[in-house]
C-alpha cells in the first residue's frame, strides 16, 4: 500500500494504485503459462486443464486492460492538475487508446468464453502464441508469454509495462510515493505507561 503524502493530488494515489495492479496482472499473466499441461487434446483431463489455464490468461489479460483503462481516466485529470506531467500524460493516453477501446468488447469475450469454451488455437493465435501458418498448437508444445503477446490482440505486453513502469517512475519521482523509510509512528501508550509516571 502506497504511503500517503501530504499536497499530492489525489488521483496521483488512483493512478499508481491502478498501474501497481496492472503491472501485477501483467507478470501473472506470464506466470500463469507454466500452469499448462501438454498432452492429446482428445484426452478430457488434457483439454479441461487447457482450458482452466486459458481462463487463466483471458482473466489476467482482462485485469490487466481493465487497470489500465481506469489509470487512462485518472491520468488526464492529474494532466489537468500537474502542468509538468502533461506530455507524459499524452504519451501514456495516446499509446493506450486501443486498449480503452477493445475493453468492453475484451470483457463481452470473456464472458462468451466462459459459457462456450472459447477457441484455443484461435485465441492464441491471435496474442501471437502461434503462428499463422499452424493448423494448431502441437501436443506436446506449450505457449510462452512474453514480451511479445498482443494484449486485447493489440498492444504488445511488453510494451505496456513498460510504459506503466515509466509512469510509475516519473510519479514517484515527482511526489516521492515509495519513500525509503516510512516516518515512525510513537507507540500508542500502554496502561502502566501512567503508573510509571506517578
Amino acid at each position: 500500500m502506497l504511503e500517503r503524502q501530504v499536497n499530492v493530488p489525489p488521483s496521483v494515489y488512483l493512478i499508481a494504485d491502478n498501474l501497481d495492479a496492472a503491472l501485477a496482472a501483467g507478470e501473472d499473466l506470464m506466470a500463469s503459462a507454466a500452469n499448462w499441461v501438454t498432452g492429446d487434446v482428445s484426452d478430457p483431463c488434457v483439454s479441461g486443464a487447457q482450458r482452466w489455464v486459458l481462463s487463466r490468461f483471458k482473466t489476467h489479460e482482462l485485469n490487466l486492460v481493465a487497470r489500465i483503462v481506469q489509470a487512462r481516466m485518472h491520468v488526464a485529470e492529474l494532466s489537468r492538475e500537474v502542468q509538468k506531467f502533461r506530455p507524459l500524460a499524452q504519451l501514456f493516453v495516446s499509446a493506450t487508446v486501443d486498449l480503452d477501446d477493445a475493453f468492453e468488447e475484451l470483457h463481452e469475450q470473456v464472458e462468451a468464453n466462459f459459457h462456450t469454451g472459447g477457441g484455443r488455437d484461435p485465441y492464441l493465435r491471435s496474442r501471437g502464441l502461434l503462428d499463422v501458418e499452424d493448423a494448431g498448437l502441437a501436443d506436446d508444445k506449450a505457449p510462452v508469454i512474453g514480451d511479445e503477446f498482443l494484449v486485447a490482440a493489440k498492444v504488445p505486453l511488453g510494451v505496456c509495462l513498460d510504459l506503466i513502469a515509466e509512469f510509475l517512475d516519473s510519479l514517484d519521482e515527482t511526489f516521492d510515493l515509495y519513500p525509503d523509510q516510512a516516518p515512525k509512528l510513537p507507540a500508542p501508550a500502554g496502561p502502566h505507561d501512567s503508573w510509571d509516571a506517578a
